[in-house]
């Protein structure tokens, strides 16, 4: 007798069981869509103990008759898809025809259902066994009530994760169906409480603030785009704001939710320089592709798409996210440079400091002296617009600037620092960084790998205005230096160099010029423990006004954070 055998029908519904019912969140996602797809406009979600002893979902959608819900019971009984076609082109959120009976292969199960012109029909099944057939006298829609999960698979409950774990994992996902669809309104019901009812009146604004949070909704930036076939709408973090080390994505792709390394990178990169390093933004994407552009059919959850043209996706989605954060700083400045006209100006003699002994004290920049320096500039100095007020400085690095109805904190040295970024990066494209020998070469100490990078970049180092000479066999001597540190000390020079020689260390030297130039930025700017006095705080700030630089530092760190009236107001509950 031959060891093949073919399974029987009720094990091979708990393997396909197992792809599609992982845990609970599984059992919601699953009915949740199934009611999408019928026109609900009305859905209810209930669940208990984390969705092990009891999940529930209510719909309003065209209902089944009793023969489609007989039918819909059985493995691949759809009415989604007809041909093969078909799935090239998937407009629905389910389409396989595997989620009811792999549902009830490893639970309790009852279903009810009634459609506008047919009497109702009611099911039970356990174990994916059909126990029961009656009518049902209800309303037109769905009922399907789920009890003891994985009850005949213990292998399977016993992997399941605490029911917090599980309990969260279904409000998420909730909230994020939700999100998706505005305009049906969902009720979430945990252990007979209801966690939440959305409108379904389409306002998706305030739905984030009503499934978030009304700071989560003030604290991003809408944007919308269309090129040719796509389409990409939502919001994403405004600069500095609601910024983490995890990832806070919400991607829809034709308003299904999917997790997507194309779309998430894009946006990552779209936010390069403006924000740090392994931090993210939290965003709500909403992409639309042609349907037969996107296989859905990828994954047993669903979870993960596939694009036809990712390249073109990518950028699509990389230069919108960089045109709405353009956007957001442009409309930030011109905010920024049009106070209120009635503002009061704030004259000299009565402004508010907090510390004016601090800020009286003379200005003692080490090594920090050039042309372009706030001190020197201070000789041009011309006074802030009306409408604008300098508070003071505080900590000897945060300059607090006061308008009618906002106030600004701003880090001298991430702003001063995006500055010089910028200035450099505009001389280097300019092809000039004007060098200045220096009075007294500074010599340091270098490796044979050091020395041999360093001949390898000279054209490069040069072109950054840095000269030097052997002067033995482990060092060199430094004898000349970009005008923007000719009166550092040798220590700062020697400390700018091995930072420059640590880039060109490095095996990534794609982006080499621009890390000598956040370097160069860097050593050159203000910096925080500088006492500055009022002319030179206002010299900076009208640096910040004229040249509209981007709101964060060269290495993503906000610069300036803004607190309206309204916020203070809110935080000491005087509205």
């Amino acid at each position: 007798m031959g060891k093949v055998v073919l399974l029987p029908e009720e094990l091979r519904n708990k393997i396909a069981a197992g792809e599609v019912v992982e845990r609970p969140v599984s059992v919601v996602k699953e009915l949740v869509e199934n009611s999408i797809d019928a026109g609900a406009t009305r859905i209810i979600v209930e669940f208990a103990n984390g969705g092990e002893t009891l999940i529930s979902v209510i719909d309003d959608g065209e209902g089944m008759t009793r023969e489609d819900a007989i039918l819909a019971l059985n493995r691949f009984a759809t009415s989604k898809i007809k041909t093969e076609e078909d799935l090239y082109n998937i407009k629905t959120l389910g389409f396989r025809g595997e989620a009811l009976a792999s549902i009830a292969s490893v639970s309790k199960m009852e279903l009810r259902s009634k459609t506008e012109l047919e009497d109702g029909v009611f099911i039970k099944v356990e174990g994916g066994v059909i126990k029961e057939v009656n009518l049902w006298q209800g309303s037109k829609g769905t009922v399907i009530k789920v009890s003891d999960l994985f009850y005949n698979v213990p292998a399977r409950k016993k992997f399941l994760k605490s029911k917090a774990t599980e309990t969260n994992l279904i409000i998420d996902f909730v909230k994020r169906i939700a999100i998706a669809y505005p305009q049906i309104s969902f009720q979430l019901i945990q252990d007979g409480k209801s966690k939440f009812i959305t409108p379904g009146d389409g306002d998706l604004e305030n739905l984030i603030s009503l499934l978030f949070d009304i700071r989560v909704q003030e604290s991003l930036i809408s944007f919308q785009k269309r090129e040719g076939d796509y389409c990409i709408e939502g919001f994403v973090s405004k600069l500095g704001k609601l910024i983490a080390l995890k990832s806070q994505d919400y991607f829809y792709v034709n308003r299904r939710w999917v997790r997507n390394n194309t779309i998430l990178q894009a946006i990552r990169e779209g936010y390069k320089g403006r924000i740090l390093d392994g931090y993210f933004p939290f965003s709500i994407i909403f992409l639309t592709v042609p349907y037969n552009e996107l296989d859905v059919n990828v994954h047993p959850t669903k979870r993960e798409v596939k694009f036809q043209k990712e390249k073109e996706i990518y950028e699509f989605v990389f230069r919108s996210i960089r045109e709405a954060l353009d956007e957001e700083e442009k409309k930030f400045f011109i905010n920024m440079k049009a106070p209120e006209t009635e503002s009061k100006e704030y004259k000299s003699d009565s402004q508010i400091t907090l510390d004016r002994e601090i800020l009286s004290l003379p200005l003692e920049f080490k090594p920090y002296k050039s042309e372009k320096k706030l001190s020197e500039a201070v000789s041009e100095y011309i006074p802030l617009r009306s409408g604008f007020r300098i508070v003071g400085q505080i900590f000897d690095n945060y300059i607090i600037l006061e308008t009618k109805d906002k106030v600004y904190i701003i880090d001298q040295h991430a702003a001063h620092e995006r500055i010089k970024y910028e200035e450099l990066k505009e001389e280097l494209n300019l092809g000039y960084i004007q060098n200045v020998e220096i009075l007294f070469p500074v010599v340091i100490e270098v490796s044979e790998e050091e020395k041999i990078l360093l001949d390898k970049h000279k054209d490069l180092l040069e072109r950054f205005a840095f000269s030097w000479e052997d002067f033995g066999p482990y060092h060199i001597r430094i004898v000349k230096v970009p005008y923007e540190f000719l009166n550092f000390d040798s220590k700062s020079i020697e400390n700018l160099f091995r930072e420059i020689i640590s880039d060109i260390s490095e095996k990534d030297l794609s982006k080499l010029e621009d890390k000598i130039i956040k370097s160069m930025a860097c050593h050159s700017a203000v910096r925080s423990g500088n006492i500055l006095i009022r002319e030179e705080m206002e010299m900076l700030i009208k640096l910040i006004f004229e040249k509209n630089i981007p709101l964060t530092c060269p290495h993503g760190r906000p610069y300036i954070w803004e607190i309206s009236r309204e916020d203070l107001e809110r935080y000491f509950h005087r509205r």
